[in-house]
């Protein structure tokens, strides 16, 4: 796994940032490059997001969260960065719907789309391994 992180908050330390995404990577099976850009421009409480194109992927972070909630933010978008990645999630270039998720189109809400509620399971599975077998204060 490859990666770059620009303007990381300090909060979060390197070791913290390599330990998690190494995690992720194994627990995912990515073995690709990416981008994690931090940044505390983000609109009302959105906490991140995933883009993918034809350069790879692109993970965007709120830094103003604490480090728990960025941590499983990232572990949330790493998900989204493996379903871009393996061909399962396609997102229209303008980012509306439908969206197309194992070959099969939906316009749904963001909750019941079925790569966001896989998204949320696993980056609670992730978490809770997670924590318990790093040092991530």
């Amino acid at each position: 796994m490859y990666y770059v992180t620009y303007d990381k908050p300090k909060k979060i330390s390197d070791q913290l940032i390599d330990g998690a995404i190494l995690f992720a990577s194994k627990f995912l099976d990515l073995d690709d490059y990416i981008e994690i850009d931090f940044s505390d421009k983000f609109e009302h409480d959105r906490c991140g997001y995933c883009d993918y194109d034809e350069d790879g992927v692109t993970i965007f972070i709120n830094s103003k969260m604490d480090k728990k909630k960025i941590i499983v933010t990232l572990f949330h978008e790493m998900v989204h960065a493996r379903q871009f990645i393996r061909g399962e999630l396609v997102i229209p270039e303008d980012g509306r719907q439908p969206s197309r998720w194992l070959g099969k189109e939906y316009d749904v809400p963001y909750f019941e789309s079925p790569w966001e509620q896989e998204a949320y399971e696993l980056e609670l599975v992730m978490w809770d391994i997670f924590q318990k077998e790093d040092d991530w204060k």
